[in-house]
Order: C-alpha cells, then sequence, then structure tokens
C-alpha cells in the first residue's frame, strides 16, 4: 500500500454516505495494517488457506459455526500468550460452560461429538494421528516495511491434550508464505532446520522472546495493549465502567511496587528487630545459669572442703587410734605388775598344801589303799564303756525302726541286720537311677508342655482380640509398626486375613493353605506407608522372617485364570487392597486344582489335594515336614471362631498334662526321700561292731567291780578315817589352785592383752600415724569426733570414725545432688539456647564444659550484643518510616492525582468521538470512603509520627503498627491479598462515571456502570470506551495515530441498530483504526462503508470449511455479490 493509498482512506471523495473523513493525520503512513492470513491444517480448515485482508478494513460472514471464530482465534493464538488465548470466547460470553477449544483441537481439526459403544463421549477428528498446523499474519505499511508473524505448532501419536503440543513461533521481515515450512514436516519435526531452511526468520520456541520482537516490530507499546486488543475481539459487553476504566485505561499504580519494597526492606528490620529481641532472650536465658553457676562455685568449695575431711579421715583414726593404744597399754602394765607379785604369794600357798597333801597319801598307800584306787579307777573306765554303747544301741534301734526291723539283741541277729543293711546300699544305686531317669523325663516333657501351652494361651488372646489366624508373634510384631508409624493396625492388613478358601471348596482347604501360607504372612504396605515400614524393619532386629508386599499398580490388562484355578477357589474381603491381592494372586498362584495326577502332570502349575506343588515345567514341591490339614497351623480366613476352639482345647489339654506331671514329680521326690533316710540309716548300721553295742557285758563288768571295791574296803578299817583327811586337804588344795590359777588367768589375759596391744600398735601403718594432718583437717575432723570422746576406746573407734565417715559421705551426697541439680539447671538453660539459636552457638556443645564460653558471651550480649542491636534496629526504623512508608504515603496521594491526569486525556480523545447526534463523553470521577482504606492511611500516619522522639517503648510500638502493616501486605490468604489489592491500587478509591454532553457541555444523561442500560446502549458505551482505550493504549500521548492498528471484533455488532454500527465503526475510524470483523449477515450493509473487502465464510458436511473472496467496489462503498456469485473463486489450495 503506497502513500497514495493512505491519503484516500481519508478522502471525503471516496467516502460513501455516513462515513466521516478527514485529512490523513501526520505519521499515518507508518501504520501498519494487517494484509493477509494463512493457515493451515487449523481448525476445519484443512489444507492450505489464504484470506487476502483489504488496508480499508475487512469483514468475514457467514452462517453459525461455519468458521469464522475459527480464523478469528487464529489471530488471538498468534498475538496472545498460550495461557491468555480465550478461543472462541465470544460465543461463550455470558456461558458459565467450560471451554471446548484449544490448541489440540484446533491441530486435530475436531468438528464433533459422537458417543462410543461404552456411552461416553468422544471427540471426532480429522486429523487423528502425527500432524501439524500452521497460522501467520502479514503486516505491512505506506513506507514499504513488511512484519509476517507465525506459529508452527504440532501432536505426535495420539495425544490430544494441550501439554502434547509443541511449539515454534517465528517473525519474519518480508513476505511470508506458509508453504515454505513444508520442510519441517518433511524433516520429522526438527526444530533445528529452522536455521538451515530459514535463515532469515527470527525462531524461537517461547512466547515471550517472539511477542518482544513482533510488539517492537508492529509498534504495539504494551503487554496491556494486546489485552486490550484480545478483550475487544472477544467482548460484546462493556460490564462495570469501573472495572473497565481500572483494567484497561489505567495503568497499575507504583504503590504495589512501593509495598513490595517496603515488605522486602522490612526483612532487615526485621532481622535487626528478632537480634534485640533475640538478644534479650539469650541474656534472659543465660542470667539463672550464671546465677546457679555462683551456686555450683560455692557448693564445688564446699564439696572440696569436704572431701578434704573424708580424705583426711583415715589418718586422723590411725592416729587417735595410736594415743588410745598408748594409755591402754600404759593402764595394762601398771596392773601386770600388782598382779605378778600376788600370784606368787598365791602359788608359794599353793606348793605348801601339796607337800601335805602328799605326806597323807603316802601314809594310806603304805596301808594298802593303792589297790582300791585302781579298781575305782577300772569302774569308773566301764562306767564310760556302758555309757558309749547304750548310744550306739540307740542309733541301732531307731535305724532298724526306719527299715522296719525289730531291734537286735543278740550277736547273731545283730550280724544279719548288718549284713541285710550293706545288701540295701548296694542294690540302692539302680533305684536312684530309675528314679533320677523318670523325673529327668517328667521335667523335659514339662517344660516342653509349658512352652507349648504359653504359646497356645499367647495365640487364644490374639484370636479373641480381633478375628485374624494370622499367629499372635506375627500380629504383635505388626501393633509394633503400627505403634511405632502412628497408624492403625487396619492399615497394614496381612494377606492372609483378607482371603479365605470357600466353604464349597473345603476338600481342598489343607492344600491350598500349604500353598498360600508363606503369602498369607505378608504384610500389605501401600504407598503412603511404605518408607515408614521399610525404615522400621531395616532399623529393628524383630527375630523372625518378615515379608512385606509393596502395592505398586498391577499391569491395567485384566488377567483370565481357569474354572480350575486355585484363585477361584478363594473369597475376597470387602477391602480396599482386595481388587490388588486378587491381580496378585493371579500372577503369582495361578495353580491348577489338580483332580488327579493325569491332570497334575498336564497342567503348567498345579496342585493335588494331598499338598504336591507344581511350581513350573521343571520344579515340584511335597513338604511333609508337619501334617497336612493341622487346623491351628491355618492362617487364611476372615472368621477364627474353629481355629480358637482348637486352641482352646489344646491348652486345656496341656494344662492337665503339666498338672499330672507335678504331682507325679512330687511323688518321685517324696520316694527318694524316703529312700535316702533308708539308705542312710542302712550305711550307718554297716560301719557298727557288736562289741560296741553290748550294753548288757558292760553292766556285768561294772557289778564285778563294784563288789570287788566293797570288799577291799571292808578289809581294811583303818584306811576310811585317813581317806576322809587326805580327801579335806585335796579340797584345801584346790581352792589354793584354783586361786592361783584365777590369778594366773587373769594376769595372763592382761599380757596377752598388752601383746596384742603393742602387735596393733605394731601393725599401725607409719604413713597414716606419721604424716601430719592439714590443720583443716585437725579442725574439722575435732569437732566431728567431738560428741564421741566420750567412752571412746581404740576398740570403738572404728564405729566412731565410720559414723564419721558416713556423715561426711551424706553430706557429700547431698551436695552432689545439689550441684547436679544445678548443673541440671545450667545445662538446660545452654540447651535451651542451643536449640532456640544454633547458629549462634555453633562450636558449643551444651554441657558445663561450655560454660566459661556461655557466661563469656552473655557478659558480650549485656555489654556490647544488646547495644549494639537496638542502636541499629533504631537506626534501620527511622530509615525505613522515613523512606518507605513516606514514600508510600506520597504515591498514594501522587497515583489519585495521575489518575485524574489520565481521565483529562482519555477526556481528549473522547471529545473527538460522536457519541450520539452532536454529543460525546466526558470521564468523571468520585473519591469513595473505603473503611480499610482510611483505616490503612491513619496507620501510616501512625507509623510517621512522632519521628524525632523515639524511645525503645515508642520503636518497640511503632514496629509493632508496621510489622502489622507488612503482615498484612505480605500476606498469602485471600483475605490479605484482598486487603492489599483494595488499599494499594488506587484506581479502586474513585469511582468513575460517564457523563453524556452536548457541543455546548450540557449534560444529557450520567452513565454509572452502565446499569440499566438497554443491550444497545451497552454496546455503544462500550464501543466508544473500547475506541478511547485502544487508542490510548496503542497510541499514547505522543501519538494522533496507532503505528498498529488493526482491531479485531467478532460479532460486536449484533444488539445494535445501524445508526449506532455507523457512529461507532466512525469512531474507531476517527481514531485511525483498521476494522477486522466477523458479523452475521443482518449487519453487512452497515459495516459496507467502513472496508475494503470480505471474505463468506462456508463448511460443507460439518467439517470442511473455506473462505470465499467477495470484491469490493471502492466507488459504491459496497461489496459486489452479483459477479461474486459467477465469477468468486475459493480462497483456499490443498
Amino acid at each position: 500500500m503506497g502513500a497514495s493509498e493512505i491519503v484516500d482512506l481519508f478522502s471525503e471523495a471516496a467516502a460513501p454516505d455516513g462515513v466521516e473523513t478527514g485529512a490523513a493525520p501526520e505519521g499515518a503512513h507508518e501504520q501498519m495494517r494487517l494484509r493477509d492470513i494463512q493457515v493451515f491444517n487449523w481448525g476445519t480448515f484443512s489444507g492450505y488457506h489464504r484470506i487476502p485482508v483489504a488496508a480499508e478494513g475487512y469483514l468475514l460472514v457467514g452462517p453459525s459455526g461455519s468458521g469464522k471464530s475459527t480464523i478469528l482465534d487464529a489471530h488471538a493464538a498468534l498475538t496472545n500468550p498460550p495461557g491468555g488465548v480465550a478461543f472462541n470466547a465470544a460465543a461463550r460470553e455470558g456461558e458459565r460452560k467450560g471451554r471446548d477449544r484449544n490448541f489440540a483441537t484446533y491441530i486435530r481439526g475436531a468438528w464433533a461429538q459422537q458417543t462410543t459403544d461404552s456411552g461416553e463421549h468422544a471427540a471426532q477428528y480429522l486429523r487423528p494421528d502425527t500432524t501439524w498446523s500452521a497460522i501467520a499474519e502479514t503486516y505491512r505499511n505506506a513506507a514499504g516495511a513488511v512484519v509476517a508473524i507465525a506459529q508452527v505448532l504440532w501432536i505426535r501419536g495420539k495425544g490430544s491434550s494441550s501439554a502434547d503440543v509443541k511449539k515454534v513461533y517465528l517473525v519474519i521481515e518480508r513476505e511470508f508464505d506458509l508453504r515454505e515450512l513444508k520442510f519441517f514436516a518433511e524433516n520429522d519435526y526438527d526444530v533445528r532446520r529452522f536455521k538451515f531452511d530459514l535463515k532469515d526468520a527470527f525462531v524461537r520456541e517461547e512466547f515471550s522472546a517472539y511477542q518482544e520482537r513482533f510488539r517492537r516490530l508492529l509498534g504495539i507499546k504494551s503487554e496491556r495493549a494486546l489485552k486490550l486488543l484480545h478483550r475487544t475481539q472477544v467482548s460484546k459487553n462493556l460490564g462495570d465502567i469501573n472495572d473497565f476504566m481500572r483494567d484497561f485505561m489505567l495503568d497499575p499504580p507504583e504503590t504495589f511496587e512501593l509495598a513490595d519494597d517496603l515488605v522486602q526492606q522490612f526483612v532487615e528490620l526485621n532481622e535487626a528487630h528478632r537480634l534485640v529481641v533475640d538478644a534479650r532472650r539469650q541474656i534472659e536465658t543465660l542470667r539463672p545459669a550464671r546465677a546457679w553457676g555462683m551456686d555450683l562455685d560455692a557448693a564445688r568449695l564446699r564439696r572440696n572442703e569436704l572431701d578434704e575431711l573424708q580424705a583426711g579421715i583415715e589418718r586422723y583414726r590411725e592416729q587417735l587410734r595410736r594415743d588410745l593404744l598408748h594409755a591402754s597399754m600404759k593402764e595394762l602394765q601398771t596392773g601386770i605388775d600388782g598382779e605378778s607379785q600376788a600370784l606368787s604369794a598365791k602359788q608359794t600357798t599353793e606348793r605348801l598344801m601339796r607337800d601335805e597333801l602328799k605326806a597323807l597319801e603316802r601314809r594310806r598307800d603304805e596301808l594298802g589303799g593303792s589297790l582300791i584306787e585302781d579298781l575305782k579307777a577300772k569302774h569308773a573306765a566301764a562306767e564310760t564303756k556302758r555309757a558309749e554303747r547304750a548310744v550306739k544301741r540307740s542309733r541301732v534301734a531307731t535305724n532298724c525302726e526306719v527299715m522296719g526291723w525289730a531291734p537286735p539283741d543278740t550277736a547273731q541277729w545283730f550280724t544279719e541286720r548288718r549284713d541285710a543293711a550293706r545288701d540295701f546300699v548296694e542294690q540302692s544305686r539302680k533305684y536312684v537311677e530309675q528314679l533320677g531317669e523318670e523325673r529327668f523325663t517328667l521335667r523335659t516333657q514339662r517344660e516342653k508342655d509349658e512352652l507349648e501351652f504359653s504359646a497356645a494361651v499367647a495365640e487364644v488372646k490374639a484370636l479373641e482380640r480381633q478375628p485374624s489366624n494370622i499367629p499372635a508373634k506375627m500380629l504383635a510384631l505388626r501393633d509394633r509398626i503400627c505403634e511405632h508409624l502412628g497408624v492403625p493396625t487396619e492399615r497394614l492388613p496381612f494377606a492372609g486375613e483378607l482371603i479365605e478358601v470357600g466353604a464349597e471348596h473345603k476338600q481342598w482347604e489343607a492344600a491350598i493353605e500349604r500353598v498360600l501360607h508363606g503369602f498369607a504372612l505378608s504384610l500389605l504396605v501401600d504407598e503412603a506407608h511404605y518408607q515408614g515400614v521399610a525404615s522400621y524393619l531395616n532399623d529393628t532386629h524383630t527375630g523372625m522372617r518378615v515379608v512385606y508386599l509393596r502395592m505398586l499398580p498391577h499391569d491395567s490388562r485384566n488377567r483370565s485364570v481357569s474354572p480350575g484355578s486355585l484363585v477361584k477357589k478363594l473369597n475376597f474381603a470387602r477391602r480396599p487392597e482386595a481388587e490388588w491381592i486378587r491381580e496378585e494372586l493371579k500372577e503369582r498362584f495361578d495353580y491348577e486344582c489338580a483332580e488327579t495326577l493325569a491332570a497334575f502332570r498336564a497342567a503348567k502349575r498345579g496342585i493335588t489335594r494331598e499338598g504336591q506343588v507344581k511350581h513350573s515345567a521343571s520344579r515340584h514341591e511335597k513338604d511333609d515336614r508337619t501334617r497336612l490339614g493341622d487346623d491351628r497351623e491355618y492362617v487364611l480366613g476372615f472368621n477364627n471362631a474353629a481355629k480358637l476352639a482348637l486352641y482352646k482345647r489344646r491348652a486345656h489339654e496341656l494344662a492337665e498334662a503339666i498338672e499330672a506331671a507335678r504331682l507325679r514329680t512330687s511323688e518321685l521326690q517324696e520316694a527318694a526321700s524316703k529312700h535316702d533316710a533308708k539308705v542312710r540309716a542302712c550305711v550307718d548300721l554297716a560301719n557298727l561292731e557288736w562289741s560296741e553295742v553290748d550294753v548288757n557285758a558292760a553292766v556285768t563288768e561294772i557289778e564285778s567291780l563294784r563288789e570287788r571295791i566293797a570288799a577291799e574296803t571292808a578289809a581294811r578299817p583303818d584306811l576310811g578315817s585317813l581317806q576322809h583327811e587326805i580327801e579335806r586337804q585335796e579340797r584345801k588344795v584346790e581352792v589354793a589352785r584354783k586361786a592361783a590359777e584365777d590369778l594366773s588367768g587373769a594376769l595372763n589375759a592382761k599380757k596377752i592383752l598388752l601383746g596384742n596391744l603393742e602387735r596393733r600398735l605394731g601393725e599401725l601403718k607409719p604413713e597414716l600415724t606419721e604424716v601430719a594432718l592439714t590443720p583443716h583437717q585437725r579442725t574439722g575432723l575435732d569437732e566431728r569426733f567431738e560428741r564421741y570422746r566420750e567412752g571412746l576406746t581404740h576398740e570403738n573407734l572404728d564405729r566412731a570414725s565410720s559414723s564419721v565417715d558416713k556423715a561426711l559421705s551424706a553430706e557429700l551426697k547431698q551436695l552432689g545432688e545439689q550441684m547436679l541439680s544445678l548443673e541440671h539447671n545450667i545445662t538446660n538453660c545452654f540447651k535451651d539456647f542451643v536449640r532456640t539459636w544454633p547458629a549462634e552457638a555453633s562450636g558449643l556443645d551444651a554441657a558445663m564444659a561450655s560454660a566459661p564460653d556461655f557466661m563469656a558471651k552473655l557478659e558480650r550480649l549485656e555489654s556490647e550484643g544488646l547495644p549494639e542491636f537496638q542502636e541499629r534496629f533504631h537506626a534501620l526504623l527511622r530509615k525505613q518510616s522515613e523512606q518507605n512508608l513516606t514514600a508510600l504515603s506520597a504515591q498514594l496521594e501522587l497515583e489519585r492525582k495521575a489518575i485524574i491526569d489520565r481521565i483529562s486525556l482519555v477526556n481528549d480523545g473522547l471529545a473527538t468521538a460522536p457519541f450520539g447526534p452532536g454529543t460525546h463523553l466526558k470521564l468523571e470521577h468520585k473519591d469513595k470512603v473505603l473503611p480499610d482504606v482510611v483505616a490503612f492511611k491513619q496507620q501510616l500516619r501512625q507509623a510517621l509520627s512522632n519521628m524525632l522522639s523515639l524511645d525503645a517503648a515508642d520503636a518497640e510500638a511503632r514496629f509493632v503498627v508496621i510489622s502489622a502493616l507488612v503482615g498484612r501486605l505480605a500476606g498469602s490468604n485471600t483475605a490479605d491479598k484482598n486487603w492489599k489489592q483494595l488499599v494499594l491500587d488506587v484506581r479502586q478509591h474513585v469511582e468513575f462515571i460517564a457523563i453524556e454532553l452536548d457541543k455546548d457541555g450540557v449534560q444529557i444523561e450520567v452513565y454509572k456502570s452502565g446499569a440499566g442500560k438497554s443491550g444497545g446502549q451497552r454496546q455503544k458505551l462500550a464501543s466508544t470506551c473500547l475506541a478511547a482505550a485502544l487508542r490510548y493504549q496503542l497510541a499514547g500521548e505522543e501519538r494522533s495515530w496507532p503505528k498498529f492498528c488493526t482491531v479485531f471484533l467478532d460479532e460486536a455488532f449484533d444488539k445494535a441498530d445501524a445508526d449506532f454500527t455507523t457512529m461507532a465503526m466512525n469512531i474507531f475510524k476517527t481514531f485511525g483504526f483498521q476494522m477486522v470483523v466477523a458479523t452475521p449477515l443482518k449487519s453487512v450493509m452497515t459495516l459496507e462503508p467502513f472496508i475494503g473487502g470480505a471474505g463468506f465464510v462456508q463448511i460443507r458436511d460439518r467439517k470442511v470449511s473455506s473462505v470465499l473472496s467477495i470484491e469490493y467496489d471502492h466507488q459504491a462503498g459496497k461489496l459486489r455479490y452479483d459477479s461474486q456469485a459467477e465469477d468468486g473463486q475459493e480462497v483456499t489450495a490443498a
């Protein structure tokens, strides 16, 4: 399009009736106008299609569903980011249903929905397999500049989601034909081919760089302008004028950036405040430790003193013992000296009396008295013999009674009993061995029965607690795992709890139990608990074999099993895991239940009722280590009543067997005791002779001696008086002897005692008695031994010393407990510090060894840390209050003034655009009173007040205010976000009103949000505001016309009359826009004067769309339908 064409666009001669014209503004030749649209495999437009677009404007007409919106959606896709495209939005406006069009449906060519055999609705595609699409637009200006923008999209396989779509974006500064892209499909969609086959193209796989490029070349100032253009394309209704003004005519205020800066910089202030608070808390945490540390030092000093006393007790005791021994020895020696003299006198008296007794005894011997004395001696010996034999005879009688024999009274009878006793002893060994063997057998069996009884009782308790047939030890293990994980046991079922053999297949129950035993004892673990179970079992020694199955999804295909399969004979619990376990059994235990051995041999995998298992063609197994059909070993099933009864019966049997064994053991013990008594009796009898028990012989001898003594005495009458005198003298001698003996004994005792004392003195260790005590030990121990001084001897010294030592130990123990308590309190302070401030405590352990470092840290905090942190906090608080809060408060006012200035600029544009006959619109604003905004500004003023007089309390209060503000500004919940949007978006602080004025400025009508207006009036208001907004967003303040001027409208005038449509199009033309409008046929005549060409969109068989170009009569300002009907050609190519 040349410069002359630009001028023709605005010449009065060329303008049809109703079209307002004027001179082309300066810079009109720079306008980039759309000149063609190209699509390839886009929706129902299969193959290649090129639609030439007139510079003056273009219409897309055709019936509903023909594909007009498909062409407009190609433009939307080219100019908007993928996430911001609203396909076919005009048709959906006001509807709540979801989007039915997306990139994938356009690439695939979705054209219908059909019902499948399963009753579901499925899209029908023109291109169901790997395919590609391309769309492009070309823009030119009068200066010869050309910009083509394009997208290449492809999808592989059967994918039909947006995630399956791949894209490449192109910007080319020349004429471009989509058919140049055939290399891309020929090279299997290799993006690297672009730099070889399309070298002059700007190629990117991300939209942002592509958008930056085409916006710069086409003169689109901002992304907001693109968003407004897209909104213009898809919207029919303005809605609330306030929302429109805020979203499309006013830029977001900078208050958000300032608030974000405040939030970001508050981090530093908050950190400074945290350091102050932390320093205070650290001091508060460590100060008690310092006080307790002083108490601990005092306790340690006292402990050292007591330790010193206790260390000196032994030396003190031994030195005191030495002194006591010396005193006792001196006292003893004095007594010994006196008693030695007295003993000498008594011994002399005894000697004289013995001499006199000997003279009397010589006289008696001379008279024959020696014979009688000899007989008396023999008589005494015979009496002794008789007494000894009587004792032994009594033993014989007792032993015979034990054996059940009569006591022997003759030598022959005694000999017979003695021999019998010896035989019993010989024979008892075999009996004892028999008793021992029976007792051992009983004990062994009873221990075995007791173990089995304990196991049976445990099983009974477990079976009574829940209906599971799983062994008690496995249930206990699961309880421990579930307790560790904090989940109910139902979340970790055993496989056996979810399956049972059907009642009609009981004949197979034993064999199935044998095959599935290990599987049944496997825990089923879902993904949520897999990591926890694995960790617990890895870290725990369970003492048993544990198998758990991670319930990974099975292959989606449905496995089938034969009617005779083991799986078919099972019932499954109604649990979420049932389907998984069914599939697992199909995969692992699809064993044929073979009725005959022939069937067993023919099966791929199978079992017999006798328990033989065929795992594969080669591996067979039959395990007869346990009896097949033992119900107690069953682990499958939902109900354990039968198993519970078995275990109760077995427990009762075992209890009776244990009691019987106990009674028999008692009987054997009693028999063994009786037998031992007999053995002892027989051993005693076997060791005696008759001469040792013959009492009668001893009695006869005594009588004989007594008679002889009497006869001899009668024959010597003078001996009687002499014997009496001798007896008197013997008594005197005995008295004298006893007196000398007693005194000698006492003297010897004292000498022995003195010797013992000397020995004890000699045994004292020199290192204890000669090393002096410290003054503290001497004084302290003197005080503690003082209470024992009275009656203290070397003999009770140890008891007194032990009492003192125990008292010291008790004091030390109490002191130790006090010190431990103090250390515990101190280390708890350290632990609190380390746990709360690990970075500050790096390298320090919460132990007493670190106490000096912690106390040094406390001193630094008190003298340096806290004052420095407080000073920095106050400085940052002043800085942020003066900078950020002041800036935010000022920006709120600046933004309000900016709104007024922006409205003035928009009003300049509205003043040139007629709204009605002889009228135009003017925008005004009114401040809104919003409680949240008023409170927000009040908080700002509060935070900024009295900055010069900032003490600690004021600083803390001001920080609380700022922290509350920042907390809401940084809040992530919906309420805080809404509040932030309200208080910072100054656009919401004012209400916008559109006033319709006549040429003299007289108010005609006021529009508030379009409320209460008809559809046509709302479209009229929307078009006027849209035109002004577009002009403002695209041209700005420095240009009369925008450089990019192409505006797409989708059925924008379906509710408006012809006069309004003409007025609206004149507004857009006045602002220099190129209009591309999709419209129903009824609006074509009204729109004809404002375009330079049109295309008729049609569709065949509901799935083949195409565009017919309609020629335009520039002189008449109308479309030439007749010639088109005769000569028109379809704008499409294969």
